[in-house]
């Protein structure tokens, strides 16, 4: 898949660079329910809870608990797009709105919705795109969750997906709880700097932690879901993986270091009056790759060398004379290359200790 070799190599797309800023965005898809006679909302986006009476909207309370969770949370991110969508029993519409504003400046979306398939189209979709996350929010029925409900979660049709989360709520906590979890969940670490973190053991603000024992922590965290839960006195989320078993920070760096890439090529072609098809062209084009790769050493996505403190990365810039003729008469060049090392993070420690008798 896509994002399977993002840590290796990236296929750049300097003609629509995604933005290296601004990775904690969240976008709320919502579709009308046509059962309640609502209307598609408009296209808007938000700079604070506020903006929505500031802007005279109109929004469903599902809604208002992600836009309330998100901007509670003390570091969210710049932007909370919300998206109107008209309700279509075969999801066409909704299908339609996704495809055409999936390249917005959001990294994170959720959807609330009257159907359940309106969550996969999502869910699909962000996956096949190779980039960006799907947060799906779903609750128990009561404060304590059980086994049966975590495993039932592994049957729906996006299970598996690498850019799915599904983050569990505590169902007694209100009727909306699992969408006020997505917007806290988001709104806390979404927006922190890729590499900095991991999306284990962090604290949300308004959230509710569930009651949960070892074998549902444990089932929990082997199919890739998220709880929020109490752990030696403190509320916490339970890990930070996706529903394909990959870990959120590791693909969220990846994303980082590919539109942090394919921005500043981008720049580099736009503000030099002529790049060579050349050694000192390509050089250049090799040292932006490599100056984005440091900082993404410095922000702790790539893992430092014990001996030489460097980053553990390697830049190839193939010269002029390796590419296809082809390539060189378009001008286009197809030589350049990176692999890395990620740094990871440590989510738990089992510590050895002896103890002896005087």
């Amino acid at each position: 898949m896509a994002n399977d070799i993002l840590d290796v190599q990236v296929v750049l797309d300097v003609i629509n660079p995604a933005s290296p800023v601004n990775l904690g965005n969240l976008a709320v898809y919502v579709v009308a329910d046509s059962a309640n006679s609502e209307t598609a909302i408009a296209d808007v986006k938000l700079r604070t809870a506020d903006d929505v009476s500031n802007l005279g909207l109109t929004v469903n309370a599902a809604t208002q608990a992600i836009i309330d969770a998100f901007f509670m949370q003390d570091d969210h991110g710049d932007y909370l797009y919300l998206y109107g969508i008209d309700s279509s029993v075969d999801q066409s519409k909704t299908k339609a709105k996704i495809s055409e504003t999936i390249t917005d400046g959001w990294e994170f979306a959720t959807i609330v919705s009257p159907t359940a398939n309106d969550s996969v189209e999502l869910a699909n979709q962000v996956e096949k795109y190779g980039r960006k996350f799907a947060v799906l929010g779903m609750k128990t029925k009561a404060a304590a969750a059980t086994i049966a409900e975590i495993q039932a979660i592994s049957a729906s049709p996006f299970y598996g997906n690498d850019r799915t989360i599904v983050f569990v709520a505590n169902g007694a906590s209100g009727d909306n709880a699992q969408y006020a979890a997505v917007g806290a969940l988001i709104g806390a670490l979404g927006n922190k700097t890729p590499g900095s973190i991991t999306w284990k053991f962090k604290t949300l603000k308004g959230i509710t932690p569930s009651e949960v024992n070892g074998s549902v922590l444990g089932t929990a965290t082997e199919l890739g879901l998220i709880l929020y839960v109490t752990k030696a006195g403190n509320n916490q989320t339970s890990e930070g993986l996706t529903t394909g078993i990959k870990y959120i920070d590791d693909l969220h760096a990846d994303d980082w270091v590919r539109s942090s890439i394919e921005s500043e090529v981008q720049n580099l072609l736009q503000t030099t009056a002529k790049l060579t098809y050349g050694p000192e062209g390509i050089a250049q084009l090799e040292a932006v790759v490599t100056t984005v790769l440091r900082q993404a050493t410095d922000n702790g996505i790539i893992l430092t060398d014990a001996e030489t403190g460097a980053g553990k990365f390697t830049v190839s810039a193939g010269a002029r004379e390796d590419q296809d003729t082809s390539d060189v008469a378009s001008r286009k060049y197809n030589g350049l290359s990176f692999e890395y090392t990620r740094a990871g993070a440590i989510h738990d420690v089992t510590v050895h200790g002896i103890i002896q008798n005087v």
